[in-house]
């Protein structure tokens, strides 16, 4: 078995070139007097673009050009701290709103909460500013996550938007990552990364050059920024970010990064003190020829399992693929134990893997599973991503820690060709009710839970009238097989009603002239009495 070899050790040297949020909404009132004054290029009018010199400053010799190029390139500062190094490419113009300094003021009164970023985003925070620097970016950027996701990998927001740079899925598969039963590169530090700022480029040009309109296209969406533009140009008035009618979270979103822009240029004139991260790359890239079982990796690299999933968010497995993965990153200090811990590993004749694909076979359940594994069924749960209360049945397919296979290239070929789990299942579906209002009909019924009027007719024995009050059943309960592939696709084997038996609630005025079957014969005497006299026995049945 080929020992796992180094694949890519991120650049040592450094040099400086020029929907989690910041916080909660502070106050609206805001003063401008107490902000910093950040040095940015000129900007033309209030957008975000930088001025051009004149044609007089561009028409440099060839010459002159290349001496000047080598004499900035000599006289280029090393950073020790990568704060100062992102602090020297500050290039976006400021931006006159109050909602600048709001949070401004915001991060003034919560300092815990820039070093509990920065905390968790120095491990990405190096790899993100040399990729900026590399495509002659501004490095405001390598505080958007913050913005977006508070550096955490893990994050997803409501509108299902994961990761650091937060992609929701289509984007995601616009710009090539991959999201799939066994990862989602959404999460992966470098190709998320990659893929934003490729996304951040296409929006800078798209916005006429203006990162104020491209930032907010990030958030808002491209569409929606070109749509609030050309209303206003149609009523004659400025299409510039501070001229646009945006939603409140887009509002902010601009200069929630601006504030922290500001914060880190001049951090003492808001009497704070920033962390300081080393200048030199936190993580290595290292290539992977075979599969190993997540846990194992990390204990090659001396980590805990969590802090292996920091560096290696990606992954929803407890094995990570070598079809669909061929790279591992690590703690720039840690490669050399992992290589050692790896070749002396393989020297014992263990395997790598112990997860691998297993059918239930009748009588088997997740418990029987577990035991012989030595796992819990809640491990077997979380690894499959399976429901909590499901009830699996033979012939469901998952990942399983079963009879580890010491041939290599049988298992290889059997994770390959492993796209997820196949679950079987029998759920019980809940009998559906709805109770009749005033301004009910059955039409409206009909429609609003997607079944026709004579379904609800036979079920609940209705005649013409509705009357107010009435229980009716919708849909009766059912139990029923299920089986669910990898690509949440779900498919209906067989069902079988399971009728609770429950009674129907009959309309209220109907109670009123029920009639109650007589006991004795006194009850009966008085039921043939005249009607005059048949007024108190009822009163006191009602009692």
């Amino acid at each position: 078995m080929a020992p796992m070899r180094n694949f890519l050790l991120i650049a040592l040297c450094a040099s400086a070139t020029g929907c989690a949020t910041v916080g909660p909404s502070p106050d609206q009132t805001s003063s401008t007097d107490d902000r910093p004054t950040v040095v940015a290029q000129p900007t033309t009018k209030e957008t975000g673009a930088a001025r051009k010199p004149p044609v007089a400053e561009r028409s440099l010799s060839a010459s002159a050009a290349s001496a000047r190029d080598t004499e900035q390139i000599l006289s280029t500062p090393k950073h020790e701290d990568l704060i100062d190094r992102i602090r020297a490419g500050f290039t976006i113009p400021e931006l006159e709103s109050p909602l600048v300094a709001q949070h401004e003021r915001w991060i003034q009164r919560n300092p815990e909460y820039l070093a509990r970023v920065f905390d968790r985003g120095g491990k990405y925070l190096h790899h993100i500013v040399e990729e900026l620097e590399a495509r002659s970016m501004p490095t405001e950027l390598a505080l958007l996550p913050i913005v977006e996701s508070a550096f955490n990998p893990q994050a997803l927001s409501k509108a299902k938007a994961a990761g650091l740079w937060q992609f929701i899925p289509s984007t995601g598969r616009i710009f090539d990552l991959e999201q799939n039963w066994w990862h989602d590169q959404r999460r992966d530090v470098l190709e998320s990364t990659r893929a934003a700022l490729d996304y951040l480029e296409k929006l800078y040009e798209l916005q006429g050059q203006d990162w104020f309109l491209a930032l907010a296209s990030y958030n808002w969406g491209e569409g929606a920024v070109m749509r609030a533009r050309k209303r206003n140009q149609a009523k004659n008035r400025s299409d510039d970010y501070l001229s646009l009618k945006m939603p409140k979270e887009t509002q902010h979103y601009v200069p929630k990064l601006i504030a922290l822009r500001n914060v880190l240029a001049r951090p003492e004139a808001f009497g704070l003190s920033l962390p300081k991260i080393p200048n030199k790359p936190y993580f290595v890239v290292i290539d992977k020829e075979q599969s190993i079982d997540l846990s194992l990796a990390a204990r090659f690299s001396g980590l805990s399992l969590e802090e292996f999933v920091e560096l290696n968010p990606s992954h929803h497995r407890p094995v990570i693929s070598a079809s669909r993965t061929n790279r591992i990153v690590l703690p720039a200090d840690r490669e050399e134990s992992f290589q050692k811990a790896l070749q002396a590993h393989l020297a014992s004749g263990t395997p790598l893997v112990s997860w691998k694909p297993y059918t239930l076979k009748a009588g088997e359940s997740l418990a029987t599973i577990a035991s012989r594994a030595g796992v819990s069924p809640q491990d077997l749960i979380r690894a499959n991503s399976l429901k909590r209360n499901a009830q699996i049945l033979p012939g469901t397919t998952l990942l399983a820690p079963i009879a580890a296979q010491t041939d290599e290239a049988h298992i290889e070929t059997t994770l390959a060709r492993f796209n997820g789990t196949r679950v079987v299942e029998k759920e019980r579906i809940n009998a559906v009710y709805h109770r009749v209002t005033k301004r009910d009909t059955l039409a409206k019924i009909a429609k609003r839970y997607g079944t026709t009027q004579s379904t609800i007719r036979a079920l609940n024995n209705l005649q013409e009238e509705l009357p107010v009050g009435t229980r009716l059943l919708i849909r009766k309960a059912e139990i029923r097989t299920v089986v669910t592939d990898e690509r949440g696709k779900r498919t209906v084997l067989n069902s079988a009603n399971d009728d609770p038996q429950e009674p129907r609630t009959k309309p209220k005025r109907q109670k009123t002239t029920e009639k109650k079957k007589p006991a004795n014969k006194k009850q009966a005497s008085q039921k043939a009495a005249p009607a005059k006299t048949q007024a108190k026995p009822m009163t006191t049945a009602r009692n």
